[in-house]
């Protein structure tokens, strides 16, 4: 071998390493390649010195894999090296400093490792740099003030690291910049003015980094081109300005957990339409516009008076969630409450406790009271693709560990920050129960089970867990349940639990939109003798005669009602085994509704059909955000679409490679099980070989 270059095989997912592709011959006829991808696989062990003989390469991906240790030094050995590709890996210790020879070099993505120490120092010399990842690491000391001098730099990422603050001055000379993110400082301060002159921006997080500042500091009106804000988790003081909700471009705002006073600005762009402003000190009456449809406005924990002029404008169960009038306060209501997060329906559980439903539909900014109020959920941030358009879990799988399976095949999700509350609570020492599974990561050997969601979690303010992994605490099982208990004083009548996410974790595996924090059910019960019932006694006990009166004059309808309940429970329940397999396989498909498909396709229309086949029909569609897509609709009749529908989830799952249509979900709901693709137009092979795909598949070894 000595002199040959080792060929590193893309496409193949399989458990080995990358030093077993050593003694591979390379083939007399194979075509020479500048760049070697070997993403989303399931390589594992270290990254080969003898990678550093490759000195021709242009690009090299092994991100997504399973590869760990140091990397090596003869990495800096491929000076012609344009993109390099880490990320998603298990890779550890500092980074070498051979990498400061790659001066060609206009992508790094170095990304969820183990990096520790100082960000390398002779990263500076990389004068052509535009993309900069480096989250989701263990990089201490503070950033690099050297960053300031890489001005082709379009794209930093430097959050869920533990960096310390100020945040470099000489930041300010990233004019190009469109993406920045910053966050999770460990301490230290810093001004917001190094912003200033980042007008280019199109998305700017620097959210939980140390912020002391006011808005007015930067004159936001020149930010045209800017689609999300994220200045959450500082101290940020002063009042909101104006032109900050008056951005043209602007969608989302989140300046929630500051110091910001005063009242809601009096006009906001149309565009603007989530906002997040929780957990400051705001105050006054509400604008107009805080009553437009489609809008999510979050304004927990402030010092708003619900009285008659602000009492009817935003959901209801506000009053209960500010500041300094908690309702309820020294007139408990209630001892105990339990909620099967996601659930749609009461469930009792083996603890005896009634689980309550929590559907409610939560975004990037909103909030939702239950019940007399006796609890209420506040969700904040932005997944950039949630998966099925929803913060909410779905599974249909039998849970290990646990003797209440079925609490958990819903959970409520959040990309930022996901609070529960309890509201009402008779005061002394409760035992907090959070009951957790992950069924996004598939305990298969596939690059899908690579996923991590790690968060913190917080009990009436004390962090109670950090970096809480909940595959990881469960022996490295998904499906299996992990339950955390906590003993905390209530005061004040009020219960806070607040899951964060702190900037540790995959975001992308196997899609966007896989991190944050997760749960399935929590319960709250007193380690005391309560002096009140739970609002759901009360309620029984008053109403008893009112009940069975009402039990034994629709007896019979409910006979009959749950005879219907119980023939589409059997029918459902079959379609969902059947469809078991899926879940084992992906951990968990994109699930679209069905009138969502129904009206993509205009009802399935003749003239949105594309062609038929033995095992259906396939329909052209366009969803609600604008994205056409390909719907194919399984015969209903036959049985063997349905095996089919397995079958062809499974293959194209197991393949997952860049140059096959794309596979976005399916939809489980009808008799006839659909399948999402992507929508490519009609081309010949001459043009997939010769035209636009031809260097992408050329790259393919």
């Amino acid at each position: 071998m000595a002199g040959r270059v080792p060929v590193l095989f893309d496409g193949e997912e399989a458990r080995v390493s990358l030093a077993e592709r050593r003694n591979e011959e390379c083939p007399a006829s194979a075509p020479t390649s500048n760049s070697r991808d070997l993403r989303k696989n399931y390589f594992t062990g270290p990254l080969p010195a003898f990678i550093g003989e490759l000195t021709a390469l242009e690009s090299m991906t092994v991100g997504i894999n399973a590869l760990s240790g140091p990397i090596p030094k003869e990495l800096g050995n491929l000076t012609n090296l344009v993109s390099l590709a880490l990320g998603s890996n298990n890779f550890n210790g500092t980074l070498p400093d051979e990498l400061g020879k790659l001066t060609k070099l206009r992508q790094i993505y170095i990304d969820s490792n183990d990096f520790s120490g100082p960000l390398l120092s002779t990263l500076s010399q990389l004068k052509n740099l535009s993309i900069l990842w480096a989250s989701d690491n263990n990089f201490t000391g503070q950033i690099p003030d050297y960053l300031g001098s890489l001005t082709n730099l379009t794209e930093l990422r430097l959050q869920g690291n533990s960096f310390q603050g100020p945040i470099p001055t000489s930041l300010s000379n990233l004019v190009k910049l469109s993406k920045l993110r910053i966050g999770d400082i460990v301490s230290g301060s810093s001004p917001l003015a190094f912003i200033g002159n980042m007008t280019s921006l199109g998305e700017l997080v620097l959210r939980n980094s140390k912020i002391s500042d006011t808005l007015a500091s930067v004159d936001f009106s020149k930010f045209g081109n800017l689609s999300l804000l994220d200045l959450s988790f500082n101290n940020i003081t002063g009042q909101i300005p104006q032109s900050i909700l008056n951005l043209p471009s602007l969608s989302y705002l989140f300046l929630g957990n500051n110091s910001l006073s005063g009242s809601l600005p009096a006009t906001k762009s149309p565009l603007l339409t989530n906002l997040d402003f929780s957990y400051n000190h705001l105050s006054g009456n509400f604008p107009s516009w805080a009553t437009e449809k489609n809008l999510q406005l979050n304004l927990v924990a402030n010092d708003f008076v619900m009285d008659s002029s602000n009492n009817s404008v935003l959901p209801r169960g506000l009053d209960c969630l500010q500041r300094n009038t908690p309702c309820f306060l020294d007139s408990p209501q209630s001892a105990s409450f339990a909620v099967d997060c996601g659930g749609s329906r009461t469930i009792s559980g083996s603890d005896n406790s009634m689980y309550q439903a929590d559907n409610a539909n939560l975004g990037a900014a909103s909030y939702y009271v239950a019940g007399a109020p006796t609890w209420g959920v506040s969700s904040v941030g932005l997944f950039t693709n949630a998966p099925n358009g929803s913060y909410i879990i779905y599974s249909s799988r039998q849970f290990d560990n646990t003797l209440d399976s079925a609490l958990f095949q819903t959970a409520r999700m959040s990309p930022s920050s996901l609070r529960y509350y309890g509201i009402g609570l008779e005061n002394g020492n409760y035992t907090i129960t959070l009951q957790f599974a992950e069924v996004d990561f598939p305990d298969i050997q596939s690059w899908t089970s690579r996923g991590r969601r790690v968060f913190d979690i917080y009990i009436q303010g004390e962090r109670k867990e950090q970096n809480f992994d909940i595959r990881k605490t469960a022996g490295g099982k998904s499906f299996t349940v992990v339950k955390k208990q906590y003993v905390v004083p209530v005061t004040k009548n009020f219960l806070e639990i607040h899951l964060f996410w702190a900037g540790k974790g995959t975001c992308c595996i196997p899609s966007k939109g896989y991190y944050g924090p997760a749960v399935s059910a929590l319960s709250a019960t007193p380690n005391f003798v309560p002096t009140v019932r739970s609002s759901e006694d009360s309620k029984s006990n008053n109403k008893t005669g009112v009940i069975v009166g009402v039990v034994v004059g629709v007896s019979v309808v409910t006979l009959i009602s749950l005879a219907g309940i119980f023939l589409w429970c059997q029918k459902r329940r079959k379609l969902l085994l059947e469809l078991e397999e899926l879940y084992t396989i992906l951990g968990r498909p994109n699930v679209f509704s069905y009138g969502e498909l129904r009206s993509a396709t205009e009802n399935f229309c003749s003239g949105n059909l594309l062609g038929e086949g033995g095992y259906g029909s396939v329909y052209k569609g366009k969803l609600s955000e604008g994205r056409v897509v390909a719907v194919k609709q399984l015969s209903q009749s036959s049985n063997q679409g349905k095996k089919q529908f397995a079958a062809e989830i499974e293959t194209i799952s197991r393949v997952q490679h860049r140059n096959l249509v794309r596979l976005y979900g399916c939809c489980l709901e009808s008799n006839t099980p659909l399948l999402v693709y992507e929508y490519l137009e009609n081309g010949s092979l001459d043009h997939a070989l010769f035209g636009r795909l031809a260097s992408r598949l050329a790259d393919t070894i």
